[in-house]
């Protein structure tokens, strides 16, 4: 009898500790889609592509407007080194953005974890059943941040 009531005491205290638990999901496509910066760095990558495309029809038509083999050969071989530089560094630079972005987005998930006092936040497709969706919340620290 003094195990059971012991045992009763034990999950009476334990009881509260564990309701105090709340559990949040966070839909990262519903943020990345709401927040501004994502928004202004996508169309600067598209302008940023479409320069390359006039680029690369500016470059061939001034290969074939080449006289000789030997000039087509030439401005083919500095195009061709021109292209790959541009590639590269747009390549860099939208790997650079998108950490940005990434660091941005960690950091307001955990302002808003500590902020809200949650003992765990998971993406939406992770959570089923439970959680309080806080992707607004996020969305709007994002936006409000300089």
């Amino acid at each position: 009898m003094k195990k059971l009531l012991t045992l009763i005491a034990l999950l009476a205290l334990a009881t509260p500790v564990l309701a105090a638990d709340k559990y949040a999901s966070v839909d990262i496509d519903k943020v990345l889609k709401g927040y501004k910066k994502t928004e202004a760095i996508n169309k600067d990558f598209q302008k940023r592509e479409a320069d390359i495309r006039v680029f690369i029809v500016d470059a061939q038509k001034s290969v074939v407007a080449a006289t000789t083999d030997a000039d087509r050969k030439k401005l083919e071989e500095k195009y061709a080194k021109e292209l790959k530089a541009k590639m590269d560094k747009l390549q860099k630079d939208k790997i650079k953005a998108l950490q940005g972005i990434e660091n941005n987005v960690k950091k307001a998930i955990q302002a808003e974890g500590q902020k809200g006092t949650y003992a765990l936040i998971l993406t939406s497709n992770n959570a089923l059943y439970g959680t309080v969706d806080i992707s607004d919340s996020i969305i709007k620290t994002l936006n409000a941040a300089p």
